[in-house]
Protein backbone atom coordinates (compact mmCIF):
# COMPACT_ATOMS: atom_id res chain seq x y z
CA UNK A 1 0.00 0.00 0.00
CA UNK A 2 1.37 3.41 -0.94
CA UNK A 3 0.64 6.68 0.83
CA UNK A 4 1.42 10.08 -0.58
CA UNK A 5 1.72 12.94 1.86
CA UNK A 6 0.43 15.98 -0.02
CA UNK A 7 2.17 18.48 2.21
CA UNK A 8 5.69 17.27 1.36
CA UNK A 9 5.27 15.04 -1.69
CA UNK A 10 6.85 12.18 0.24
CA UNK A 11 5.92 8.65 -0.75
CA UNK A 12 5.94 5.66 1.59
CA UNK A 13 5.42 2.20 0.22
CA UNK A 14 5.95 -1.50 0.44
CA UNK A 15 6.59 -3.95 -2.37
CA UNK A 16 6.13 -3.09 -6.04
CA UNK A 17 7.16 -0.06 -8.03
CA UNK A 18 7.16 3.20 -6.14
CA UNK A 19 8.24 6.60 -7.36
CA UNK A 20 8.06 10.10 -6.09
CA UNK A 21 10.05 13.00 -4.78
CA UNK A 22 11.18 11.47 -1.49
CA UNK A 23 10.58 7.74 -1.24
CA UNK A 24 10.70 5.60 1.91
CA UNK A 25 10.63 1.84 1.54
CA UNK A 26 10.47 -0.71 4.32
CA UNK A 27 10.43 -4.49 4.65
CA UNK A 28 12.49 -5.05 1.51
CA UNK A 29 13.72 -8.50 0.58
CA UNK A 30 15.43 -8.87 -2.76
CA UNK A 31 16.70 -6.16 -5.06
CA UNK A 32 16.48 -2.46 -4.30
CA UNK A 33 17.52 0.14 -6.86
CA UNK A 34 17.71 3.87 -6.81
CA UNK A 35 18.97 6.21 -9.52
CA UNK A 36 18.61 7.18 -13.14
CA UNK A 37 18.82 5.05 -16.27
CA UNK A 38 18.94 1.74 -14.43
CA UNK A 39 19.15 -1.45 -16.45
CA UNK A 40 18.96 -4.99 -15.09
CA UNK A 41 20.81 -7.59 -17.11
CA UNK A 42 20.88 -11.27 -16.30
CA UNK A 43 23.25 -13.45 -18.20
CA UNK A 44 23.34 -17.22 -18.53
CA UNK A 45 26.36 -19.47 -19.03
CA UNK A 46 25.95 -19.53 -22.82
CA UNK A 47 25.74 -15.73 -22.93
CA UNK A 48 28.77 -15.49 -20.65
CA UNK A 49 30.78 -17.65 -23.03
CA UNK A 50 29.66 -15.46 -25.93
CA UNK A 51 30.60 -12.33 -23.96
CA UNK A 52 34.10 -13.71 -23.30
CA UNK A 53 34.56 -14.65 -26.97
CA UNK A 54 33.43 -11.24 -28.20
CA UNK A 55 35.62 -9.36 -25.72
CA UNK A 56 38.60 -11.35 -27.00
CA UNK A 57 37.59 -10.76 -30.63
CA UNK A 58 37.21 -7.04 -29.92
CA UNK A 59 40.66 -6.88 -28.35
CA UNK A 60 42.22 -8.62 -31.37
CA UNK A 61 40.83 -5.90 -33.66
CA UNK A 62 41.92 -2.86 -31.65
CA UNK A 63 45.14 -2.43 -33.64
CA UNK A 64 43.04 -1.84 -36.79
CA UNK A 65 41.98 1.54 -35.35
CA UNK A 66 45.42 3.00 -35.89
CA UNK A 67 45.48 4.56 -32.42
CA UNK A 68 48.62 6.14 -31.01
CA UNK A 69 50.42 3.79 -28.64
CA UNK A 70 49.13 5.62 -25.54
CA UNK A 71 45.48 5.42 -26.62
CA UNK A 72 45.92 1.81 -27.72
CA UNK A 73 47.45 0.90 -24.35
CA UNK A 74 44.49 2.43 -22.50
CA UNK A 75 41.91 0.67 -24.69
CA UNK A 76 43.75 -2.66 -24.40
CA UNK A 77 43.99 -2.22 -20.64
CA UNK A 78 40.27 -1.57 -20.25
CA UNK A 79 39.33 -4.52 -22.44
CA UNK A 80 41.86 -6.75 -20.64
CA UNK A 81 40.27 -5.77 -17.31
CA UNK A 82 36.84 -6.60 -18.75
CA UNK A 83 38.11 -9.98 -19.96
CA UNK A 84 39.63 -10.75 -16.55
CA UNK A 85 36.31 -9.94 -14.89
CA UNK A 86 34.38 -12.01 -17.45
CA UNK A 87 36.58 -15.02 -16.72
CA UNK A 88 35.57 -15.08 -13.05
CA UNK A 89 33.12 -17.70 -11.88
CA UNK A 90 30.58 -14.98 -11.01
CA UNK A 91 31.59 -11.93 -13.01
CA UNK A 92 30.22 -8.48 -12.20
CA UNK A 93 28.52 -7.38 -15.41
CA UNK A 94 28.46 -3.79 -14.16
CA UNK A 95 32.27 -3.81 -14.05
CA UNK A 96 32.54 -5.34 -17.52
CA UNK A 97 30.10 -2.74 -18.82
CA UNK A 98 32.06 0.08 -17.18
CA UNK A 99 35.38 -1.10 -18.65
CA UNK A 100 33.88 -1.58 -22.11
CA UNK A 101 32.27 1.87 -22.03
CA UNK A 102 35.56 3.38 -20.94
CA UNK A 103 37.36 1.69 -23.83
CA UNK A 104 34.80 3.02 -26.32
CA UNK A 105 35.04 6.52 -24.80
CA UNK A 106 38.83 6.41 -25.19
CA UNK A 107 38.48 5.41 -28.84
CA UNK A 108 36.12 8.36 -29.37
CA UNK A 109 38.50 10.77 -27.57
CA UNK A 110 41.23 9.61 -29.94
CA UNK A 111 39.01 10.72 -32.82
CA UNK A 112 38.32 7.21 -34.09
CA UNK A 113 35.14 5.22 -34.64
CA UNK A 114 34.67 1.48 -34.35
CA UNK A 115 31.60 1.31 -36.58
CA UNK A 116 33.80 1.61 -39.70
CA UNK A 117 35.75 -1.54 -38.83
CA UNK A 118 33.66 -4.71 -38.95
CA UNK A 119 36.24 -6.68 -36.93
CA UNK A 120 35.49 -4.31 -34.05
CA UNK A 121 31.90 -3.31 -34.63
CA UNK A 122 30.44 -6.81 -34.85
CA UNK A 123 31.82 -8.03 -31.51
CA UNK A 124 31.12 -4.60 -29.97
CA UNK A 125 27.43 -4.88 -30.90
CA UNK A 126 27.23 -8.29 -29.25
CA UNK A 127 29.06 -7.09 -26.13
CA UNK A 128 26.79 -4.05 -25.88
CA UNK A 129 23.68 -6.19 -26.10
CA UNK A 130 24.94 -8.65 -23.47
CA UNK A 131 25.86 -5.96 -20.93
CA UNK A 132 22.89 -3.68 -21.57
CA UNK A 133 24.37 -0.83 -23.59
CA UNK A 134 22.37 0.82 -26.36
CA UNK A 135 23.90 0.56 -29.85
CA UNK A 136 23.94 4.36 -30.39
CA UNK A 137 26.68 4.52 -27.72
CA UNK A 138 28.99 2.69 -30.11
CA UNK A 139 28.68 5.32 -32.83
Amino acid sequence: MTEEHEYSKNVTGGSGIISGGNVSISNVSGQLVSGKNITFVQIGQTDLEELRKNLNDFQKGINKLGLSSNYQNVVNGEISAAIIEAEKEKPALSEIKEKFESAIDTVKRAGKAINNISELYEPAKKIAKLVGIGLPFLL
